[in-house]
Protein backbone atom coordinates (compact mmCIF):
# COMPACT_ATOMS: atom_id res chain seq x y z
CA UNK A 1 0.00 0.00 0.00
CA UNK A 2 1.33 3.39 -0.93
CA UNK A 3 0.17 6.77 0.16
CA UNK A 4 0.54 9.90 -1.97
CA UNK A 5 3.75 11.93 -2.02
CA UNK A 6 7.40 11.73 -2.97
CA UNK A 7 7.68 8.36 -1.24
CA UNK A 8 5.14 7.07 -3.78
CA UNK A 9 7.48 8.01 -6.62
CA UNK A 10 10.53 6.53 -4.89
CA UNK A 11 8.71 3.27 -4.19
CA UNK A 12 7.37 3.02 -7.76
CA UNK A 13 10.91 3.48 -9.06
CA UNK A 14 12.61 1.17 -6.54
CA UNK A 15 10.44 -1.74 -5.43
CA UNK A 16 11.05 -5.15 -6.94
CA UNK A 17 8.00 -7.38 -6.61
CA UNK A 18 7.70 -11.11 -7.07
CA UNK A 19 4.83 -12.51 -9.18
CA UNK A 20 2.70 -13.21 -6.10
CA UNK A 21 3.04 -9.69 -4.66
CA UNK A 22 0.76 -6.73 -5.38
CA UNK A 23 1.50 -3.00 -5.56
CA UNK A 24 -1.55 -0.98 -4.51
CA UNK A 25 -1.70 2.79 -4.71
CA UNK A 26 -4.40 5.36 -5.23
CA UNK A 27 -2.52 6.67 -8.26
CA UNK A 28 -1.46 10.10 -9.38
CA UNK A 29 -4.65 11.89 -8.39
CA UNK A 30 -5.06 9.97 -5.16
CA UNK A 31 -5.60 11.35 -1.71
CA UNK A 32 -3.12 11.58 1.11
CA UNK A 33 -4.09 9.25 3.94
CA UNK A 34 -4.98 6.37 1.61
CA UNK A 35 -2.28 3.91 2.66
CA UNK A 36 -3.16 3.05 6.25
CA UNK A 37 -6.88 2.63 5.54
CA UNK A 38 -6.13 0.55 2.44
CA UNK A 39 -3.66 -1.58 4.39
CA UNK A 40 -6.29 -2.25 7.05
CA UNK A 41 -8.83 -3.30 4.42
CA UNK A 42 -6.31 -5.47 2.60
CA UNK A 43 -5.18 -7.12 5.82
CA UNK A 44 -8.79 -7.95 6.71
CA UNK A 45 -9.47 -9.30 3.21
CA UNK A 46 -6.26 -11.37 3.08
CA UNK A 47 -5.52 -12.34 6.70
CA UNK A 48 -2.83 -14.87 5.75
CA UNK A 49 -0.82 -12.47 3.57
CA UNK A 50 1.74 -9.93 4.81
CA UNK A 51 0.73 -6.32 4.19
CA UNK A 52 3.29 -3.52 3.97
CA UNK A 53 2.26 0.11 3.99
CA UNK A 54 4.52 2.99 2.92
CA UNK A 55 3.48 6.55 3.73
CA UNK A 56 4.99 9.94 4.26
CA UNK A 57 4.63 11.80 7.53
CA UNK A 58 1.98 14.15 6.13
CA UNK A 59 -0.31 11.46 4.76
CA UNK A 60 0.15 9.22 7.78
CA UNK A 61 -1.07 11.98 10.09
CA UNK A 62 -4.41 12.06 8.27
CA UNK A 63 -5.43 8.65 9.62
CA UNK A 64 -3.03 8.05 12.49
CA UNK A 65 -5.99 7.30 14.79
CA UNK A 66 -6.52 4.10 12.78
CA UNK A 67 -3.57 2.62 14.64
CA UNK A 68 -6.26 1.71 17.19
CA UNK A 69 -8.05 -0.31 14.48
CA UNK A 70 -4.78 -2.12 13.76
CA UNK A 71 -4.36 -2.95 17.47
CA UNK A 72 -8.01 -3.81 18.12
CA UNK A 73 -8.14 -6.24 15.18
CA UNK A 74 -4.61 -7.56 15.74
CA UNK A 75 -3.63 -6.79 12.17
CA UNK A 76 0.01 -7.64 11.35
CA UNK A 77 0.55 -4.61 9.11
CA UNK A 78 4.13 -3.49 8.60
CA UNK A 79 4.04 0.31 8.43
CA UNK A 80 6.93 2.28 6.97
CA UNK A 81 6.71 6.05 7.47
CA UNK A 82 9.21 8.16 5.55
CA UNK A 83 9.46 11.21 7.76
CA UNK A 84 10.98 14.29 6.17
CA UNK A 85 9.19 16.71 8.53
CA UNK A 86 7.44 18.44 5.63
CA UNK A 87 4.95 17.98 2.83
CA UNK A 88 7.78 16.97 0.50
CA UNK A 89 6.02 16.88 -2.85
CA UNK A 90 4.39 20.29 -2.34
CA UNK A 91 7.68 21.66 -0.98
CA UNK A 92 9.40 20.47 -4.16
CA UNK A 93 6.84 22.39 -6.25
CA UNK A 94 7.47 25.46 -4.10
CA UNK A 95 11.18 25.07 -4.72
CA UNK A 96 10.75 24.69 -8.49
CA UNK A 97 8.04 27.24 -9.19
CA UNK A 98 7.60 29.58 -6.22
CA UNK A 99 11.11 30.81 -5.43
CA UNK A 100 11.47 28.49 -2.41
CA UNK A 101 8.57 30.04 -0.49
CA UNK A 102 7.96 27.01 1.70
CA UNK A 103 5.00 28.26 3.70
CA UNK A 104 2.98 25.47 5.34
CA UNK A 105 5.21 22.72 3.93
CA UNK A 106 8.68 23.18 5.38
CA UNK A 107 7.93 26.32 7.37
CA UNK A 108 4.85 26.12 9.57
CA UNK A 109 4.54 22.32 9.54
CA UNK A 110 5.60 19.69 12.03
CA UNK A 111 5.07 15.99 12.59
CA UNK A 112 5.28 13.90 15.73
CA UNK A 113 7.75 11.13 16.44
CA UNK A 114 5.70 8.30 14.91
CA UNK A 115 7.66 5.60 16.74
CA UNK A 116 6.49 7.14 20.02
CA UNK A 117 2.93 7.40 18.71
CA UNK A 118 2.99 3.71 17.73
CA UNK A 119 4.38 2.84 21.17
CA UNK A 120 1.46 4.72 22.77
CA UNK A 121 -0.89 2.38 20.87
CA UNK A 122 1.11 -0.67 21.95
CA UNK A 123 2.68 -1.23 18.54
CA UNK A 124 6.36 -2.14 18.33
CA UNK A 125 8.38 0.46 16.45
CA UNK A 126 11.84 1.60 15.50
CA UNK A 127 13.38 4.74 14.00
CA UNK A 128 16.19 4.77 11.45
CA UNK A 129 18.10 7.96 10.80
CA UNK A 130 21.19 6.41 9.25
CA UNK A 131 21.01 4.12 6.22
CA UNK A 132 23.71 1.89 7.70
CA UNK A 133 21.16 0.80 10.33
CA UNK A 134 18.44 -0.10 7.82
CA UNK A 135 19.01 -3.86 7.64
CA UNK A 136 18.91 -4.17 11.43
CA UNK A 137 15.65 -2.18 11.48
CA UNK A 138 14.10 -4.38 8.76
CA UNK A 139 15.12 -7.49 10.68
CA UNK A 140 13.33 -6.09 13.74
CA UNK A 141 10.25 -5.29 11.69
CA UNK A 142 10.00 -8.84 10.31
CA UNK A 143 11.01 -10.61 13.54
CA UNK A 144 7.36 -11.44 14.27
CA UNK A 145 5.42 -11.55 11.02
CA UNK A 146 2.12 -11.84 12.95
CA UNK A 147 2.49 -8.53 14.80
CA UNK A 148 2.09 -4.95 13.60
CA UNK A 149 5.23 -2.86 13.40
CA UNK A 150 5.98 0.76 12.55
CA UNK A 151 9.33 1.67 11.04
CA UNK A 152 10.00 5.40 10.93
CA UNK A 153 12.69 6.40 8.46
CA UNK A 154 14.05 9.92 8.90
CA UNK A 155 15.04 11.55 5.61
CA UNK A 156 16.37 14.95 4.62
CA UNK A 157 13.49 17.42 4.16
CA UNK A 158 15.04 18.80 0.97
CA UNK A 159 15.24 15.44 -0.83
CA UNK A 160 13.40 15.69 -4.16
CA UNK A 161 11.76 13.06 -6.35
CA UNK A 162 13.19 12.84 -9.86
CA UNK A 163 12.54 12.42 -12.66
CA UNK A 164 9.24 14.27 -12.76
CA UNK A 165 7.28 15.91 -15.49
CA UNK A 166 7.92 19.63 -15.42
CA UNK A 167 4.80 21.80 -15.21
CA UNK A 168 3.76 23.02 -18.64
CA UNK A 169 6.32 20.90 -20.48
CA UNK A 170 5.92 17.77 -22.62
CA UNK A 171 6.71 14.34 -21.22
CA UNK A 172 9.94 14.39 -23.21
CA UNK A 173 11.27 17.17 -20.96
CA UNK A 174 11.32 16.02 -17.36
CA UNK A 175 12.83 17.77 -14.40
CA UNK A 176 15.64 18.32 -13.80
CA UNK A 177 15.16 19.46 -17.43
CA UNK A 178 17.10 16.64 -19.02
CA UNK A 179 16.49 15.86 -22.66
CA UNK A 180 15.60 12.21 -23.36
CA UNK A 181 18.98 11.62 -25.04
CA UNK A 182 20.73 12.94 -21.92
CA UNK A 183 18.70 10.67 -19.65
CA UNK A 184 19.41 7.60 -21.82
CA UNK A 185 23.13 8.32 -21.57
CA UNK A 186 23.17 8.06 -17.76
Amino acid sequence: MLDVGNHQMWAAQSLELSPDQRFLTSGGMGAMGFALSAAIGTSLAYPDQPVVMIAGDGGFQLNVQELQTVVHNRLPIKMVVLNNQCYGMVRQFQQSYFEERYQSTYWGYSAPDFARVAHAYGIASHTVDDVSNMQQALDRMWHDHRAPFLLQVIIDPLTNAYPKIAFGRPITEMEPFAKPVDMEGT
